[in-house]
C-alpha cells in the first residue's frame, strides 16, 4: 500500500514539472548576486519611509548599476536593477533617471514603472523589450531594515 502512495505521488510530481517556456531570461543584463541591508532609521534613507517614494542605492556589488527601491506602503516594497533592461549597461546607459514612480532610460527615453517594473507604452517596432529586472525585498518591522537580495 506504501509502494502505490509512493509511486501515485511520484507520477504526480513529474507530470508537475515542465519547462518555463514563458519565461525569458535578459540578454541584456547579468543576474548579480548580492544581499544588502537598508536600515530605514538612518538619516541616509529617510526618503523611502513615505508610501509613494523611491530611492537609487548605489553602492558597490549592489545590483548591477544600482537598485531602486520603492515603498508601496504598510510595510511593501519592491526593489529594481537601475540599469536600462534593454540595453547592455555602458557609460551611456549605464543607469535610468528616478522620477518616482517612474524611471527613465537615458538612451532611448523608454519609461518603466516602478510599481510593476513594466514598461509604460508598447514601443511600435518589433523589437522585443524587457521589464525592469526585480530583486527580492525582505521587510523586518520590529528590525525596521529591508534587505535586498538576489
Amino acid at each position: 500500500m506504501k509502494k502505490n502512495i509512493f509511486f501515485i505521488a511520484f507520477i504526480f510530481t513529474l507530470l508537475g514539472c515542465g519547462s518555463d517556456e514563458s519565461f525569458d531570461n535578459n540578454p541584456y543584463l547579468a543576474t548579480p548576486s548580492f544581499k544588502y541591508a537598508i536600515n530605514l532609521e538612518l538619516p541616509k534613507y529617510a526618503n523611502i519611509n513615505n508610501p509613494g517614494s523611491a530611492i537609487y542605492v548605489n553602492e558597490p556589488y549592489v545590483g548591477i548599476s544600482g537598485v531602486f527601491v520603492y515603498n508601496y506602503g504598510g510595510g511593501s516594497f519592491t526593489a529594481w536593477e537601475a540599469a536600462c533592461p534593454n540595453h547592455i549597461p555602458d557609460n551611456d546607459c549605464r543607469r535610468m533617471d528616478l522620477s518616482s514612480p517612474i524611471v527613465t532610460c537615458p538612451c532611448d527615453d523608454y519609461k518603466y514603472d516602478l510599481l510593476t517594473g513594466g514598461a509604460l507604452a508598447d514601443q511600435e517596432d518589433d523589437k522585443k523589450y524587457y521589464p525592469l529586472q526585480a530583486y527580492h525585498v525582505r521587510y523586518s518591522a520590529s528590525t525596521n531594515v529591508i534587505t535586498i537580495s538576489n
